[in-house]
């Protein structure tokens, strides 16, 4: 957990976290905050855990051992919009600008190569998840969504992604039951 610690405390991260607040004081709808990242981190991983998962990626190399899942999957979690900020700056596609900017931090909190790699191709692909993408990337993706709390949002009926958020949660629900 220690380098989870290193991730939260880095002074880029940080940073990062200030651009994307900054950009953002006027938005109605979710923000990309420490609060929405941790609440993506925790979702993924209790999806991971929930169905089984989080062993398949230890099992096939993605990560290994349980407590360096874990970290894999919070990282993923912690870093994947820290780079809204660029997307509404320049335009660019927040994913890739974010699996750019968390490489260092990755780095700074002790992540080896093959770690890295893992967590900055999840957030590479959070937005879209799909096919090709790997286990991580589409559990993010979908944490993502489920992770926003739509039900207690005051924008909510002026929300562009109501629609689809009620989708994917209600359909999420059902194949949870079944």
């Amino acid at each position: 957990m220690d380098r989870l610690k290193a991730i939260i405390n880095d002074h880029f991260y940080i940073k990062c976290l200030a651009k994307n607040a900054d950009r953002e004081k006027e938005r109605r709808f979710c923000r990309h905050d420490y609060r929405h990242m941790d609440e993506v981190a925790r979702v993924s991983y209790n999806l991971l855990l929930d169905s089984g998962s989080l062993a398949e990626i230890a099992v096939s190399g993605e990560a290994s051992g349980s407590d360096v899942t874990r970290e894999v999957v919070y990282a993923a979690g912690l870093l994947h919009d820290i780079a809204r900020w660029v997307q509404y700056d320049t335009g660019e596609d927040h994913a890739l600008a974010g699996a750019r900017l968390a490489r260092g931090i990755l780095a700074r909190a002790g992540f080896d190569a093959r770690e890295k790699a893992i967590v900055l191709r999840a957030i590479r692909e959070h937005r879209r998840g799909g096919p090709g993408a790997s286990l991580l990337g589409q559990i993010l993706c979908l944490a993502d969504d489920l992770a926003r709390p739509c039900a207690k949002c005051e924008a909510r009926m002026d929300c562009y992604k109501i629609e689809q958020m009620e989708k994917i949660k209600s359909t999420f629900l059902m194949a949870r039951k079944a």
